[in-house]
């Protein structure tokens, strides 16, 4: 098997049928579950019609508690820079920033 791929999920591949082998096939829906309603934050809060591709990828590459962790985070921001509800280009700005110092870079 070939070791990079251009679709960045495929970084997952090897690593998700070990997590299978090693816990089952019901732990690892139960977290790609999770990873869905993350992502179904992130562009519920976050998408400002050009971060999907980033989000998508984001929930498909990183930890679900670093995912979790970081919408905490620009929440937390969010919230203490007083950002406007409506203010999408900059909640999706501020969370695309933790996602990236995390060292998530977009491919």
């Amino acid at each position: 098997m070939k070791d990079s791929s251009s679709y960045p999920s495929y970084k997952k591949v090897i690593p998700n049928l070990n997590f299978i082998k090693e816990y089952g096939i019901e732990k690892f829906v139960e977290q790609q579950k999770k990873r869905i309603k993350l992502l179904e934050m992130m562009i519920k809060n976050f998408d400002d019609g050009k971060s999907r591709s980033f989000f998508c990828k984001a929930t498909a590459l990183i930890d679900i508690a670093i995912l979790e962790k970081s919408l905490n985070g620009a929440f937390q921001r969010i919230k203490k820079d007083k950002i406007k509800p409506n203010d999408i280009k900059m909640k999706a700005k501020i969370l695309k920033e933790i996602l990236n110092e995390i060292g998530f870079k977009q491919v």
